[in-house]
């Protein structure tokens, strides 16, 4: 995963613009949710979850990844109100900075993060 990827995703989440305000203007929640539960997404997502193996993470970036993940799931629940939402969205950016810290090459968790370079949310 490039590294500019990363650090546009660190610095959306700490200034608080993970997610871009057109894209919640658009946004209908309860079809995204049921996009995002759909058995094609959700494999995938899942599929690229086992590929993780976290215990090569040292206590500090399992840290740094709880705090970015508590960051987007804040930042989620404040726009939406949705917690589904914020949920889906906290467990995407764990995928996306665990698969960066160990070093996976994995194409779906690519995808997630290039959605959300973009201030978009995966589809």
């Amino acid at each position: 995963m490039e590294k500019t990827t990363i650090h546009q995703l660190q610095s959306r989440l700490q200034n608080g613009s993970l997610l871009s305000s057109d894209m919640w203007e658009q946004l209908d929640i309860e079809r995204y949710l049921e996009y995002r539960d759909s058995a094609d997404f959700d494999t995938a997502w899942i599929q690229a979850y086992q590929q993780l193996r976290r215990e090569g993470l040292n206590p500090a970036e399992e840290e740094q990844v709880r705090e970015w993940s508590r960051q987007a799931f804040d930042q989620v629940i404040r726009a939406s109100g949705s917690s589904e939402l914020a949920a889906y969205v906290s467990d995407d950016m764990d995928l996306v900075f665990c698969a960066h810290l160990l070093g996976l090459e994995n194409e779906f968790i690519q995808e997630l993060a290039g959605h959300y370079e973009q201030g978009e949310l995966p589809v």
